[in-house]
Parts: C-alpha cells; sequence; structure tokens
C-alpha cells in the first residue's frame, strides 16, 4: 500500500466505495494520508458509495475522516486488496483519475446558505442527506446519518429539525400511506408559507375526529399532531430561512430567556397564559408562525371543525414538539418574539370564529368550545353553557356593542380580521366578551329557527339597518308560527330570546330610550312589540294579548294596540277566498274583532270593521263574479272605488235577488259604516255638516240608489208591479223640501219604470197605462229642467196609449150595449116568468144612463186630454199666474170636472175617481193632468221670463 502511487490510491479507494467495503476503506485510508486528505476521502464516499447502505456502517468511519483520529482497535485482521490497482501504469492510473475527479461532488451542497459552516463533516452530512433523499427517499437513513452528529453545531440541528424531522414524520410517521413527492432539497427552498401549505395538506384531508387514546379516552387530533410535530420544527429554521432571504446578512441569534416566576409557574402547570397587552403593527414580527395563523382563518371559512380541533389541542407557538432534538441550551424563540406570536395566536382564534361562513349547530358548539380555550389561555371566566337561560347570560358595557364610524363590513373580511389592532379580534376582555354575545346570539337564533353565520350576526349587529333587523325579526316570527308554536308556553320561552335578542338583556335607565343594544336594537320598540303582536294573533295567543297589551303597564299604547289588531284582522280578511264568517280569514278576522271589540268599545275603527265583516258576510250569499270570470273575494270590497256599485253585479248575476231589497240595503248601509264610501263631494266640502248628519245624508243617498238598482233588476225579470211598488213606496218624496229635490235618483226610478213596456206582446192594460203615467208625473215633479223633454215625450206616448185603449174600450162597451138593445139573442140569454134577468134590467138602466147623459147633445162627456189641452191649460195657468210652485198636486189647478156622472159609483171607484171640493168626482188622471199643466206652466214662466205668481205676492 505504500508503494502505491497517489492516483492509484485514489483510484482504490473509489473502489472500495463502490464496493461498500467501509473496513478496508477504514484501514486502508489512514495509511496514505499523504495522498487521500479527510475532504478527497469524503467526496469520494460522497460521490460513489451507494446511497442505500445503511449509515450504522459507515457513520464512525466518516466522524474518524473528518477528525483525521482514527481509531486502530477496528483497523486489525483487515487486509486491503490493492490487486485492483496494481496493473496499472501511471499513464493509465492518471487517465482514470482525471475521469474520477471529473465525477466526484463536490461536499458543498448546490444550495448551502452562505452563512452554513464550513465544515467539511456538516457539508458532507447534508450533501448526503439530501442524495440518500433523492435517490432513494428512504429518509429513515436519513435520520440515521445526521442524528449521531446533531451536537457537531447549531446549524445542523437546525437544519435537521426544520427540514429533516418534519418529512420523515410527515411520509413515515403521520401518513405513510400517503408519501409526499418532495425532496429535501425542494423543501429546503420553501418559504413559511408554502411549508405550512404542504404540511397541513395532509390534516386537511384526514378525518378531524380525535383518534382513540392508549387508555380509550379521546386522543389528540391529528391537526393538532400536525402543528406541533410538522409545523413546530418548520418554525424551528425560522431563522435560517430568514437569513437565507437576507442573502447571508448575520442576523442576531435568540438571547436566553430570562423566565419571570409567574412564567415558570405557569409552564409548570403546563399551560403558558398569554399576556394581554395589545396588537400594534409593532407586534407584527413577520414569523412565519403568521402564515400558520392564517392558515388558520383561511380554513376556518370551510372547514371550521378543523380548527376548532386545532385550537383545543395546540396551546401555541410554545406547544411544539421537536421530539428531544432541540438544542437545550436556548429556545427556539426569545420571550418577547414569543409573547407577541401567543398574542397573535388568541387572534387567529378570534379571526375564526368570525371567518367562518357555515350557519349550523356544530357551528355555533364549535365557536363555544373556542371561546372556552381563549378564556383558559387569556385567564378570564370560563362562558356559560349554551343552554343557560338567557336570563342567566352575561351581559357586557353597551359601549362595547358600537364600533367607530371608521370601520366597515370590509373589516369582517377573512384577510383583514388579522390586522393590528382590529376592534373584534384584538385579545381584550372587551373582545371576548363581545365574541360571547355573538356565540350565544347565534345559538338563540339556531334555537329559534332562524340560523346565521357567527360573521353574520356580527354585520348585522354593527352595520345592519332597522330595515335589515325588521326582516330577520319576521323570519324569526314567521319560522316560530310555521313551527306550531301556538300555546302559550312556548310563547313565553320564545319572546324571551326575542326580547334578549334585541337588548342582550342590558337595562337601560333613559325611559324615553326607543332602540336596543341587541343585534335587533335598531328596531324601534314600539315596532318590535307590534310584530310580536302580529304573531300572537296569527296563532290565536289572545290571553297573553291582553296581559301583555290591554293590562296595567302595557307594552303599546292604546291606540298602537288597537291599529295592530285591526291591522292584522284586515290582513286575515284579505286574504280571505270566501266571504262567510265561518270559513278561511273571514272566520279568523271575526274571531279577533269579536275577541277585542270589548276592549275597544268606543272604538269608531271597530265598528267599521265589524260592519265592513257584517256586509262581506251577506253578500257571501249571492253569488258573484267579477271581470274575466274572476270570482268576488272579500279584498274586492275594500278595493273597489265603488263598493256599493257591486250590488248591480249582484242584481244582475242572481235572478230574483231585487225581491230582497231590505237585505241589499242593510248591505249598503254596512258598506257605509265601514266608511268605504266617500262621505262628501268637492262641492259639499266646505259645507258645515256634523258626521252624524253626514251619515245619514249618505244612507239615504244609497238606499235611493240601491232601489234604483232593484229598480232595474225588476224591469230586466218584467216584474213591474214590484217596480211600482219600489218607486211609489220608497222613492217618493212626503214633501219636497230642498235636500230632497237635490235627489237624483229617485226621478230616474220612476222615469224607468214609466217608460217601461214589457216584452210580451199582449197589449197594457188601462190600469198599467194608469201606473205608468202616476210614476211618470212623480218623475215630473223630482227631475231637473234638463230632463223634462225627455219625461213629457214619454208621458205624451203613455197618454196617447191611454186615449186609445179608452176609445177601444167605449167602443166595445158601445156595441156591446148595442147587441143588447137589438134584443140579439146572446149565449146562455134566457127568461124567467116572462121577466127579464136582472142582468137585462140592468142593461136597460145603463142604456138609459147612457140615452140621459147624452141627451145634453154630448158636451158632458169628456174625451182625453191630448197634449194641445195640456199646453192650454199650461198657458192659462201661466196667464193665472198660477203654477208658482209645486207645494202640492191639489194647489196647481183647480180640479177639472168629470161629466161623466151616468158611470156607477163601483166603476168610478174602480178607475180610482176621487171626488172635487164642489163634490164632483175627478178621476187620478185629470189629478195628473193638472199637475203637469201647473209645472209646465211654471216652467214656461221661466223661458219667457215670467215672476212666478208666489214670487209676486211676495213681492206686494
Amino acid at each position: 500500500m505504500i508503494t502505491l502511487s497517489a492516483p492509484q490510491c485514489l483510484l482504490l479507494t473509489v473502489h472500495f466505495a463502490s464496493e461498500s467495503n467501509i473496513r478496508a476503506l477504514h484501514s486502508f485510508t489512514p495509511t496514505r494520508s499523504d495522498a487521500l486528505d479527510p475532504e478527497l476521502i469524503l467526496r469520494v464516499l460522497l460521490t460513489y458509495l451507494p446511497e442505500s447502505l445503511p449509515p450504522h456502517e459507515y457513520t464512525s468511519y466518516v466522524s474518524e475522516v473528518a477528525s483525521r483520529l482514527y481509531l486502530d482497535v477496528e483497523r486489525e485482521d483487515v487486509e486491503v486488496d490493492v490487486k485492483h490497482v496494481e496493473g496499472l501504469d501511471e499513464k493509465e492510473a492518471e487517465k482514470r483519475v482525471k475521469k474520477v475527479r471529473k465525477e466526484l461532488r463536490e461536499l458543498r451542497p448546490p444550495k448551502f446558505p452562505p452563512h452554513a459552516p464550513e465544515d467539511i463533516l456538516t457539508r458532507f452530512l447534508c450533501h448526503r442527506a439530501e442524495a440518500i433523499d433523492r435517490e432513494t427517499g428512504l429518509l429513515p437513513l436519513v435520520k440515521d446519518l445526521v442524528e449521531p452528529f446533531l451536537d457537531r453545531n447549531a446549524y445542523l440541528r437546525t437544519w435537521y429539525v426544520a427540514v429533516v424531522l418534519p418529512l420523515l414524520r410527515l411520509n413515515w410517521e403521520y401518513y405513510p400511506e400517503k408519501r409526499s413527492d418532495t425532496t429535501i432539497e425542494q423543501f429546503e427552498e420553501s418559504d413559511g408559507k408554502e411549508g405550512v401549505d404542504m404540511l397541513m395538506e395532509r390534516s386537511t384531508q384526514a378525518n378531524v375526529e380525535k383518534a382513540a387514546g392508549p387508555d380509550g379516552t379521546a386522543g389528540e387530533s391529528a391537526v393538532g399532531r400536525d402543528m406541533k410535530g410538522l409545523v413546530g420544527p418548520w418554525m424551528y429554521g425560522h431563522n435560517e430561512r430568514k437569513r437565507r432571504k437576507l442573502t447571508g446578512k448575520v442576523v442576531a441569534e435568540p438571547k436566553t430567556p430570562d423566565h419571570e416566576p409567574a412564567e415558570d409557574e405557569g409552564l409548570a402547570n403546563g399551560l403558558r397564559k398569554i399576556k394581554l397587552n395589545g396588537i400594534s403593527d409593532d407586534d407584527m414580527t413577520g414569523h412565519d408562525w403568521e402564515y400558520a395563523y392564517r392558515w388558520m382563518v383561511h380554513q376556518a371559512t370551510t372547514n371550521f371543525p378543523l380548527v376548532t380541533h386545532l385550537i383545543e389541542d395546540w396551546d401555541g407557538p410554545s406547544d411544539v414538539d421537536f421530539g428531544g432534538l432541540e438544542s437545550r441550551s436556548r429556545p427556539y424563540l426569545d420571550d418577547d418574539i414569543q409573547r407577541k406570536l401567543e398574542l397573535q395566536y388568541a387572534q387567529a382564534a378570534f379571526a375564526s370564529c368570525y371567518a367562518v361562513t357555515s350557519p349550523s349547530e356544530a357551528t355555533v358548539r364549535g365557536a363555544h368550545g373556542v371561546l372556552a380555550r381563549l378564556a383558559e389561555l387569556l385567564d378570564f371566566i370560563p362562558p356559560p353553557d349554551l343552554a343557560t337561560s338567557v336570563d342567566s347570560l352575561p351581559r357586557i358595557e353597551e359601549h362595547t356593542t358600537k364600533l367607530d364610524e371608521s370601520h366597515t363590513s370590509q373589516h369582517l373580511e377573512p384577510d383583514h380580521l388579522f390586522t393590528a389592532e382590529h376592534p373584534l379580534t384584538t385579545p381584550r376582555l372587551e373582545t371576548y366578551m363581545l365574541l360571547q354575545m355573538i356565540v350565544y346570539t347565534a345559538y338563540q337564533l339556531l334555537g329559534l329557527g332562524s340560523p346565521m353565520s357567527l360573521v353574520g350576526v356580527a354585520k348585522l349587529q354593527f352595520y345592519g339597518t332597522a330595515d335589515s333587523q325588521m326582516t330577520v325579526l319576521k323570519r324569526i316570527l314567521q319560522t316560530c308560527t310555521k313551527n306550531g308554536k301556538g300555546d302559550e308556553a312556548q310563547w313565553t320561552s320564545d319572546r324571551a330570546k326575542i326580547i334578549w335578542l334585541w337588548n342582550w338583556g342590558i337595562a337601560t335607565d333613559d325611559t324615553a330610550a326607543t332602540t336596543g343594544a341587541g343585534v335587533l336594537g335598531n328596531i324601534e320598540k314600539a315596532a318590535f312589540e307590534e310584530e310580536i303582536l302580529k304573531v300572537y294573533l296569527d296563532t290565536s295567543c289572545y290571553a297573553m294579548i291582553t296581559k301583555l297589551y290591554l293590562q296595567d303597564q302595557p307594552m303599546l299604547s292604546a291606540a298602537q294596540t288597537e291599529q295592530a289588531i285591526l291591522a292584522k284582522a284586515l290582513e286575515a280578511y284579505d286574504a280571505a277566498s270566501n266571504g262567510n264568517r265561518s270559513r278561511g280569514g273571514m272566520r279568523k278576522a271575526s274571531e279577533i274583532m269579536s275577541t277585542f271589540r270589548p276592549n275597544f268599545p268606543s272604538s269608531t275603527r271597530f265598528r267599521q270593521v265589524s260592519a265592513l265583516l257584517a256586509a262581506t258576510h251577506s253578500l257571501s250569499f249571492y253569488s258573484l263574479t267579477l271581470q274575466h270570470g274572476v270570482p268576488f273575494q272579500p279584498v274586492s270590497i275594500r278595493v273597489s272605488q265603488d263598493p256599493i256599485g257591486l250590488l248591480s253585479k249582484v242584481l244582475e248575476q242572481n235572478s230574483g235577488s231585487y225581491t230582497k231589497l231590505d237585505d241589499l240595503i242593510a248591505i249598503g248601509q254596512n258598506l257605509i259604516a265601514a266608511g268605504l264610501v266617500n262621505s262628501t263631494t268637492d262641492e259639499d266640502a266646505t259645507s258645515a255638516t256634523s258626521p252624524g248628519q253626514d251619515l245619514t245624508k249618505q244612507n239615504q243617498d244609497a238606499d235611493r240608489r240601491i232601489t234604483l238598482m232593484a229598480v232595474e233588476s225588476a224591469l230586466r225579470e218584467d216584474d213591474f208591479e214590484t217596480a211600482y211598488s219600489y218607486v211609489v213606496n220608497r222613492l217618493t218624496p212626503s214633501s219636497l223640501t230642498p235636500k230632497e229635490s237635490e235627489d237624483d235618483t229617485s226621478w230616474r226610478a220612476a222615469f224607468l219604470a214609466g217608460r217601461f213596456r214589457p216584452t210580451s206582446s199582449t197589449p197594457p192594460s188601462l190600469r198599467r197605462l194608469e201606473q205608468r203615467t202616476e210614476l211618470l208625473s212623480l218623475a215630473l215633479l223630482l227631475a231637473p229642467k234638463s230632463a223634462l223633454t225627455d219625461i213629457l215625450s214619454a208621458w205624451r206616448r203613455c197618454e196617447e196609449e191611454m186615449t186609445s185603449l179608452a176609445k177601444s174600450q167605449a167602443r166595445e162597451e158601445a156595441e156591446f150595449d148595442d147587441h143588447a138593445d137589438k134584443k140579439q139573442v146572446l149565449p146562455g140569454h134566457f127568461v124567467v116568468n116572462a121577466t127579464q134577468p136582472d142582468l137585462v134590467l140592468g142593461q136597460k138602466r145603463r142604456e138609459l144612463g147612457r140615452l140621459a147623459s147624452g141627451s145634453g147633445g154630448g158636451k158632458g162627456e169628456e174625451a182625453p186630454v191630448s197634449m194641445f189641452d195640456l199646453t192650454r191649460s199650461a198657458a192659462a195657468a201661466l196667464g193665472r199666474g198660477v203654477g208658482g210652485t209645486l207645494g202640492g198636486v191639489g194647489t196647481l189647478a183647480g180640479p177639472r170636472k168629470s161629466t161623466e156622472m151616468s158611470r156607477s159609483g163601483v166603476e168610478g171607484n174602480e178607475e180610482g175617481d176621487g171626488v172635487g171640493a164642489m163634490g164632483e168626482r175627478v178621476r187620478r188622471r185629470d189629478m195628473v193632468a193638472n199637475a203637469v199643466s201647473g209645472g209646465l206652466a211654471s216652467g214656461l214662466g221661466w223661458v219667457l221670463g215670467a215672476t212666478p205668481a208666489q214670487g209676486q205676492g211676495q213681492e206686494r
């Protein structure tokens, strides 16, 4: 071996290394230290020694090479075979050496930092570890290689704990079934964020439930284990990564801390308490732990249970599992950095609660667990159980329930929750209590069937308007109603929760305060109570309404309670599809009105709604369809501009309904009493009339209008007698007072009935014509001057029909008498004992009477009054100054004499004749003619400018 040249020694070393003959190397290399220096030997081992060789076979040798201290004991009895190089001449050896030197690897790893130590063994170990991982992926071999040398220098320990240990645990201990392809070289080049994401990726995919421990109890969750055993060691190399970024600039080594007694006591108890000093911009250290905290907040948005398990199992940056490989002489964090990082960890726990978007029960319970954990870390009073009664929940100061106006809802976005001095996430007692209230609020909302995330509660509390909060309140109450919570015991419990949501249990000394401090506090108290009152009405909790709103110290004023009750009754009314009191919405509205009307005996609005319900119930017995085939609904009455006009459709669609005039009038009066008909017109707006007088006038007008509708319906169904009866008995005024003269309905009804002609071809009877004449005369008395022409035309046609019919009857009568005079045999004619029966004798008497009356040359016989006679009489009346007033039919003109005295009293009674002032009989149509003559005279006088006789008398 001594005779070998330097090239031959190198080639022999390469040969032994390739053969993994460590014993031969151990025996040979020390003998030729002149040709093989330690660095060269390590380079040969690094290049040619198989990576799969177990490190325990060569770690001792490597250590001896680096230190140049060889143990002779291990070299004994080892023969070195030099045959492999003995036959090589110098030229061939030199040639092979050149090739070997080109293949030899440098001891310095390719990306070895400039500040790393120059120690050849450290460089060999790092480079050898990378080669083993790259070529075989067998990180346990790296462990066996490096761990024996951790005490050699701080760099090697830091490098191994921060780079190798996390990968070793990730791929070989924690998740051996899903090994990562990341190599040591790649992982070493990762920054803080990349390293955290890679190391925690498996935990996000693993089951968040805790595995059972050795004793059967719940063990540590995967995410807590990974944060301690993977990310924690990775953070051990933070300073090295920081040095690498600074490109060789020296960073001060952390000083050995002097622990305070209180801290030592906390550590002795297994938990380090976090001091509350706030978090300023200076407290943002830039440490890689901050990436882990941001990872927590980001995960909370989608996987909050993962974060809750992490917070429960991990105490913060001081709770790290280095596997006993960390330096005992100094911790990896100094006191100041650790204090700041612990505060940031508490802030991350706060921020995680506000970042979660799920409104589930698991989320609320998880947030409650985070509260309990924060109370433990920050030395606060633990929060009460979630099922605690709202009366026993903690209270906070009212000023803490509001944020500064400079903060907007953007501050609740996940990216902004981790900023310095955040008003909701900076660890303080105030923010802890505020998070408590938000968690309990979310729990109460969940119990009321309206779940909301914690961030949703926070936005509603700090940035919600009264309208948005009212929407939430209505949704809560609607859900309670749908769930069938109609019993008073349940509603009492729910009411306590809802009131707590309004004020968070904070009692104010200001009695005039109208808003609360809770998540629904922007709603005014009156509006808040009105919504609850409406729900009580929906669920028929009438006893609670009486107790809370109608007895001593009511929650609302009497006017507000009345308005809410009536609004809910009308809401039920509008939703009804049938007008019957015993069905649907009408039943509900009637129930509300009958229950609470005794509490408001003098309420006008209660009377109006009751009248509306009565009118609607009466209408439900009639068939009624509106335009386009839409069936009648109660709300149609309220939206109609002319509710009484609906009765005309009732009369049109219900045959014979005109005979129920009293029922229809009662409906109309109820509609007026309900306040659905305008009380005054524009012209009457300035008239000074009392409400009672105005209502009376409305009722009178409605009665006339409904009667007119009934008259029209009766005439459509050829029932003239009913129409005549309605006009004569219901529309004929007792006297023509000035107010009655304004009536525009009665004369129309009389005119319609007066000009009525039956649809059948049967000629009208004399009585029917006299009835029509009477109706037309009434129309003349009541109608305005503009309508007189049409009425007179109809009256003239009716008079012509009467004249024609009278002549026809007279002719038939004369023919009958002539036939009897000629003693022609009539059907049924007979003689008894040579004496004519009373029929013949009566006929003789009639004939004698007719002949006697005709002895005057016919001057006594009076023909029907013609239009010429009517006009002539009117002119005569005008000349006498008569007719200036329409005081009565008997005073318009003197009664006309009837020369038809030969008619029997029975016949005169049948024709409706009366007795004049001189004891002479006056026919009804003569009375009508005189009335018309007087009216026409008055009209002609007005046209000619003559002063009425009555007015002349007054002037005299």
